[in-house]
């Protein structure tokens, strides 16, 4: 059986299951016991869902602050409870006549911050339980707004009561909630009709496996990306060998012991600490302390160092 451990995996979730129910039937296909994903997909959404195994899954989080892409289509007229067509219909009017320049233009105010208030269907937690186990107990907690960034609202398709859209966002945007508002300034209630998350940052879904196949315990195709090619997005620097051995040692690096930077390191949260032949060996984090600027080391391919800094 191929080498699966610490890699990377685009998986082309269908609709129907869980992302969690996608991850069971990797583990069980591929025998990896570390397994874990980088941003869920409700049952009915279907599209990019990336799978790190084990140490891989110390830069989840990296991955998850990735900008997402999606292609969506909203239902004008009816709002249901889930904000999307699982829930039952609290609201309903009928379509006004909405004029194709007034919705290009409605969608263009979305770019931008935008204050968003999550569904109450989430897996958001408050009080150490998650929202849509308060919702179907009938509970109805008040959900704080939250701040997400869209980069791009572009109309794909007006056809009423569906509109189609392309979107790139921030972490942390729920899409039905944005179906929901954009019915709203429109004048109309609106739900989610269907969802597919095209890309995550880089990772698109024409190098996708289809989470089916991996349901079936087919994985005979199943392509793994290494850590190192997978965080090629992020900037980085090139350590001298000697550096490189004592990072792993859990000896932080200054500034002379660098011998180039890749990409805009200056500005950077998060960057690649590699050895001269193109090893990972470290993703460090910055920070600003006493006005300089420093490096502390978060995860490492090899070896986790949990402290230390790197100055300017």
């Amino acid at each position: 059986m191929p080498d699966f451990t610490d890699k990377l995996f685009i998986i082309n979730k269908e609709k129907g299951p869980t992302s969690f129910d996608v991850v069971e039937a990797f583990r069980k296909a591929t025998r990896e016991r570390k397994v874990g994903h980088t941003g869920t997909l409700d049952p009915l959404a279907e599209g990019v869902l990336l799978l790190c195994t084990g140490k891989a899954t110390r830069a989840v989080e990296h991955f998850m602050n990735l900008p997402k892409t999606y292609e969506f289509e909203i239902c004008l007229g009816i709002e249901t409870s889930t904000l999307d067509t699982e829930g039952d219909v609290i609201r309903s009017a009928p379509v006004p006549d909405l004029d194709d320049d007034a919705i290009r233009e409605a969608a263009e105010g979305f770019v931008g911050d935008y204050e968003m208030e999550p569904p109450i269907y989430s897996a958001i937690k408050q009080g150490g339980r998650r929202l849509y186990e308060m919702a179907r107990a009938g509970e109805a907690p008040r959900i704080p707004s939250r701040t997400v960034k869209i980069y791009e609202l572009e109309v794909l398709k007006i056809a009423p009561p569906l509109i189609g859209f392309r979107v790139r966002c921030s972490r942390g945007t729920y899409v039905r909630s944005l179906a929901r508002d954009f019915g709203r300034l429109l004048g109309t209630p609106a739900h989610l009709a269907g969802l597919v998350r095209t890309a995550i940052g880089p990772f698109g879904l024409d190098r996708a496996f289809p989470s089916r196949r991996i349901s079936e315990g087919d994985i005979s195709e199943l392509r793994a990306t290494s850590l190192a090619e997978a965080l090629q997005f992020l900037p980085g620097v090139v350590l001298k060998e000697q550096s490189g051995r004592a990072l792993l040692n859990g000896t932080c690096p200054c500034q002379n012991d660098i011998v180039e930077t890749i990409g805009c390191v200056d500005g950077a949260s998060a960057l690649r600490m590699i050895d001269t032949s193109g090893r990972l060996l470290a993703i460090g984090h910055r920070e600003t302390e006493d006005e300089r600027r420093r490096f502390t080391i978060v995860d490492s391919y090899r070896l986790l160092v949990s402290s230390g800094g790197l100055h300017s």
